[in-house]
């Protein structure tokens, strides 16, 4: 049975590890995505789950959120030992194994014993971004000031506008595709469910009233999270260092510590513009249920 809003919000607010992700308004926003809702509590630990299907359709299971960010069982306080082994047996009842749950690195839900594998972000603490910025950023950032690039919140239709051609476009351009493309309907159930309740935002770089760059952001409790950050093809010089910059700025009035620019896959050339902010490499651990079928194919096309 699907968990109610308020308990698991209540759990949420109080989880000392809880991501963005594993909010229950994010959960709701990847209804838009996977519509089979298959979350549930147990002893007061609350799993974001959802059914999926793999290999075309061929093969179901269950997902804790979308590819590449860190959800996984929350709780008020950290269970006992007894209690974290008798929880993924109860998992296991329940999905049979065929399950992909993606946890932080300070989960105290990580050292389980089924399969794992890793995915790396990148992290920055946003006291130290001015200090950390490579020459090289900070010139780009300087010239695309003086070049009259400005960034604002992306809070009108227009703007969204701009955001989604913008995406389109580097979804043409990205030599690596992502793990999942997402439909602009999806981005709109972030504009109506996450956005109004101050758990998201939208920003967006302009030069001349036309749009260089664009970002959606996810706010946990102390940490922001860029989620596909956009440029246009023929985008201002350093209008991308000024982006992020400015949403590091802005989540700082927040009381938000960290900054998790995101997976970057086999993106040489993405990677290395996170390290020039000075972020630096962050394991997220994906634990992948023990039916053999299930885990065999998503382990393989996790190495390709």
């Amino acid at each position: 049975m699907p968990v109610d809003f308020k308990p698991w919000k209540r759990i949420w607010d109080a989880c000392p590890w809880a991501t963005a992700f594993a909010s229950p308004l994010w959960h709701a926003v990847t209804e838009e995505i996977e519509p089979q809702d298959a979350s549930f509590e147990w002893k007061g630990i609350i799993t974001p789950l959802r059914k999926i299907k793999l290999a075309k359709g061929l093969l179901s299971g269950y997902e804790s959120s979308v590819p590449g960010v860190p959800a996984g069982p929350i709780a008020l306080k950290v269970p006992d030992a007894a209690t974290i082994e008798a929880y993924w047996q109860e998992l296991l009842r329940r999905t049979g194994g065929k399950f992909l749950i993606h946890l932080p690195p300070n989960s105290p839900f990580i050292n389980a014993v089924f399969r794992k594998t890793e995915i790396y972000t990148h992290i920055l603490n946003i006291s130290e971004k001015d200090k950390k910025m490579s020459k090289h950023h900070r010139d780009r950032m300087k010239k695309a000031q003086k070049a009259g690039v400005y960034v604002t919140p992306g809070l009108r239709d227009e703007d969204f506008e701009a955001y989604m051609d913008m995406y389109n476009a580097s979804l043409q351009r990205w030599k690596t595709r992502p793990a999942r493309i997402y439909p602009q309907d999806f981005f709109q159930r972030v504009r109506e469910v996450l956005v109004p309740a101050d758990s998201a935002g939208f920003f967006m770089a302009w030069k001349d009233m036309k749009p260089q760059a664009g970002s959606l952001v996810l706010y946990g409790h102390k940490r922001a999270v860029s989620w596909h950050t956009v440029r246009a093809d023929d985008s201002a010089r350093g209008a991308n260092q000024l982006l992020n910059w400015t949403i590091m700025e802005q989540a700082a009035k927040r009381g938000i510590t960290e900054f998790d620019f995101g997976p970057s896959p086999r993106m040489e050339g993405v990677a290395k513009f996170k390290e020039r902010f000075g972020a630096e490499l962050e394991s997220q651990i994906t634990i992948v249920g023990p039916a053999r079928l299930f885990s065999s194919y998503f382990l393989r096309r996790a190495r390709q």
